[in-house]
């Protein structure tokens, strides 16, 4: 691989040798003695002044995507700011946003603000929902006030139930928050379960075949039911938009990682068989005992993950893909929504997107050109690549998916035909081993 190509994963070790480090501004008033009165009215001021303006993004559960995000709707804030000439006539859509969000893990979010800085988001901060535990004030104060939500948290699997919905201290927030905010929940193309092969879009039936999938329904639909009960019962105007997402894969997180992992596992069974055959020849033995060749190359899998290597289909999206998205979503209800020409109505106040790219394959498929990308003679569960292979039949839990109307909705002006960055893990891939980092640059 030409360049390192993973997103950085930071840990409070491994910032140890720093002493000291610029945290964002409330990070570092909060480190001054307890303010007057009169100079905490003042601060109170002057932080609405600076939020005067602003769009606020919030963040359930900041990881892979919602990074991506955030990192996609700053560099539009940066690039706003860095422009106060605005040409006369043409009309500025950027908006300047903030962005905070939430993170199980005390260590990641120590983590995460001081990679930051300030450039990622102005706090991240630490709520555990199985704990029962409200918000932090501040960060209550955020989500009270924030235009965007996005939900990219899990249902907890011993509850079996979304986390927000499910905390009465953070349901209650949202539900007094008395203004239109925009809810994005990020779900999964599990939820329609197998189909033999064939095409499904947002009109198909979710049926799904696993308890993890089922869960995932169980949410979307606990989330629609709010908004509308929510919006009816508060006179406001809140939108929920699912995205169904594929398996995601970008920097860090793609086949060329497991490519690598097999090629060096590949090296590593090599090299002890080779030392297997020398030790019987020191000991003049004209017979040795070795694992059997179609053995050597094999890895000990998990039961999902034979299933998975079985598969002939899988929809995947590369995370930058999901980032943008997820912008143009955004971007495009924040401006319908300043021009007041936003309708939401009992018919489009919830929306249902599949996010995938146009080429769903097998795993295999993607793995075997990662590693001809990385000029790596991968076997392919023990087979030699020159072997033929089994001809398999669509399983009755596969399924392709369509991504029409994600592309039709929030196709941009400049793009071509495909509004995605990477329409197959193709671009994807070769991309990320020449170093491309986006949505994270």
């Amino acid at each position: 691989m030409r360049t390192s190509t993973t997103l950085p994963t930071v840990s409070s070790s491994s910032f140890s040798s720093f002493s000291s480090f610029r945290c964002s501004r409330r990070r570092r008033l909060s480190s001054f003695p307890p303010p007057s009165s009169s100079s905490s009215s003042s601060h109170k001021e002057q932080q609405e002044e600076e939020e005067q303006g602003k769009k606020i993004f919030f963040a359930f559960g900041f990881g892979y995507c919602a990074i991506g995000v955030a990192n996609q709707l700053l560099k539009k804030t940066k690039k706003k700011s860095n422009n106060n000439n605005e040409i006369l006539g043409e009309k500025e859509e950027d908006f300047e946003w903030i962005v905070v969000g939430t993170t199980r893990s005390r260590e990641k979010a120590e983590a995460l603000n001081l990679r930051s800085n300030g450039t990622w988001c102005e706090e991240v901060f630490t709520w555990k929902s199985d704990d029962g535990e409200p918000l932090q004030e501040e960060c209550a104060r955020w989500l009270k006030k924030a235009d965007v939500i996005l939900i990219s948290t899990p249902p907890n699997g011993d509850l079996d139930l979304d986390p927000i919905l499910s905390t009465k201290a953070v349901r209650e927030i949202l539900e007094n928050a008395k203004k239109r905010q925009m809810f994005i929940y990020l779900s999964s193309t599990g939820v329609y379960g197998g189909h033999l092969g064939e095409w499904v879009d947002e009109t198909t039936e979710p049926n799904p075949d696993s308890i993890v999938a089922q869960r995932r329904l169980n949410a979307e639909k606990a989330w629609t039911e709010w908004i509308v009960n929510g919006n009816k019962r508060n006179n406001v105007k809140s939108s929920l938009r699912i995205f169904r997402l594929g398996g995601i894969y970008g920097p860090g997180r793609s086949a060329l990682d497991i490519a690598s992992k097999r090629e060096r596992e590949r090296q590593f069974q090599e090299k002890t068989r080779r030392k297997e055959v020398e030790a019987q020849s020191e000991d003049n033995s004209n017979t040795y005992s070795i694992r059997n060749s179609d053995n050597a190359n094999t890895r000990s899998l998990t039961p999902t993950q034979i299933s998975r290597r079985k598969k002939m289909y899988t929809s995947r999206i590369h995370v930058a893909d999901v980032a943008n998205a997820l912008v143009r979503c955004i971007e495009k209800e924040v401006s319908d929504e300043e021009e007041d020409t936003v309708c939401i109505d009992d018919d489009n106040r919830v929306a249902i997107y599949n996010v995938v790219d146009d080429y769903p394959s097998s795993r295999d498929e993607a793995v075997d050109f990662a590693a001809t990308l990385l000029s790596s003679e991968i076997n392919n569960e023990g087979n030699e690549k020159s072997g033929e292979k089994d001809i398999l039949l669509p399983d009755k839990s596969e399924k392709r998916v369509k991504n029409v109307k994600l592309k039709r909705a929030f196709a941009s002006s400049s793009s071509s035909s495909s509004s995605l960055l990477f329409p197959s893990y193709k671009e994807g891939l070769t991309a990320i081993y020449d170093g491309n980092q986006i949505p994270f640059d």
